[in-house]
């Protein structure tokens, strides 16, 4: 039975390092996270970089460190268009990221007064070539136990690779272009159930990638894919759908919510769910078990998902975007659950720190 939850506890992230100005935006637009060792990953959907933050306590976040991914990988449009990274997970030693793959639509300025530039704005839909990204970077570990670094390559010949990114589209696009069910989505901006991933997960060649829309009469997608490694820091799709396709699909109940995160626990999905309109809650968080264990695209009905519990959310602020499993003290699992949009009551004075909470994981039944 899912439960309406409080924080057992909160943390600090502090993005100090860097200018005032710059960590003001990354504490108000975070995306995504993640976390190895001690090493906390979290990026903000406006930049190019991957962030890097480190614990000693378990409570305190410090010491950043921004990874800029134009100095790994040939981007399209380089440094000066964001790649809206939506997902972050670790997988052995690499890293994996996710752009949104999605349109975006401009919005009117918030307090626009004229009609027809509100209207020009509405009309205008961009497609970002940066944001067509799928790709895993090398952890390199440090001297200091617990510490990493994103690097081209790695140890044991680990390299980074993603897959090949042309105008505005990438193998996976394309494909799902085809696709009978989800294809007429890829044309419509994303926040509109529009094509948009948000949230990635990671088991060898597995990778499972979550959307926020298209949401299809109440069910939520959620695409695996399996790659492989090509040539000069490439990746490549294997055909793995049931006729061929690049991807599978899978379809879940999550009560008329689209993903926002993933996480893997075992052989669970961890799932963090919210609306895929630009609106305010519900945001749950769910168990899809054995999920792993699928072959084949899969329907998952209720039965199949815990709903473990709801994350709380306010009016306008505090809408959860990323979610990262840490081990606290006596193996208990937890989640660390950060937020777009963030209260005031969470930004603290001086423009480089913000708080995130903490939830117990409920175990798997």
């Amino acid at each position: 039975m899912a439960r309406n939850a409080s924080p057992a506890s909160v943390v600090t992230l502090d993005f100090r390092s860097g200018p005032a100005a710059a960590a003001d935006v990354l504490r108000g637009d975070l995306s995504a996270c993640d976390m190895t060792g001690s090493c906390l990953w979290l990026a903000c959907d406006e930049t190019t970089t991957v962030e890097r933050l480190i614990t000693r306590d378990g409570i305190r976040f410090a010491e950043h460190q921004a990874f800029n991914l134009d100095r790994i990988f040939e981007l399209p449009a380089g440094n000066n268009q964001e790649i809206d990274i939506e997902g972050l997970a670790h997988d052995g030693d690499y890293l994996w990221i996710t752009g949104s793959h999605s349109l975006n639509r401009k919005k009117p300025k918030r307090h626009e007064k004229d009609p027809k530039k509100a209207l020009r704005r509405l009309s205008s839909v961009e497609s970002d070539p940066n944001r067509y990204f799928l790709a895993r970077v090398p952890l390199v570990p440090a001297e200091e136990r617990g510490i990493y670094t994103l690097a081209r390559s790695g140890i044991a010949g680990a390299t980074a690779a993603c897959l090949p990114m042309a105008s505005g589209t990438n193998a996976l696009a394309e494909a799902l272009a085809k696709d009978p069910l989800l294809g007429r989505f890829t044309h419509i901006p994303c926040k509109e159930n529009g094509l948009d991933v948000e949230g990635i997960a990671a088991r060898n060649d597995r990778v499972f990638l979550g959307l926020r829309g298209p949401v299809l009469r109440g069910w939520a997608t959620i695409l695996e894919v399996e790659v492989r490694g090509g040539d000069s820091g490439l990746l490549a799709l294997n055909a793995i759908g049931p006729r061929g396709e690049a991807y599978r699909s899978h379809f879940l109940d999550l009560d008329g919510l689209g993903v926002r995160d993933l996480a893997l626990d075992g052989d669970d999905l961890v799932i963090l769910a919210g609306p895929t309109m630009d609106l305010d809650g519900p945001s749950r968080i769910y168990r899809w078990r054995k999920a792993l264990k699928a072959e084949e695209p899969e329907i998952v009905t209720h039965n199949r998902i815990d709903h473990l519990l709801d994350v709380p959310h306010g009016k306008g602020v505090d809408h959860a975007e990323g979610l990262a499993l840490i081990a606290a003290d006596g193996g208990e699992r937890r989640l660390l659950v950060v937020y777009d949009s963030p209260a005031a009551s969470r930004l603290h004075k001086g423009g480089t720190a913000i708080d995130a909470d903490v939830f117990v994981l409920p175990k798997p039944r």
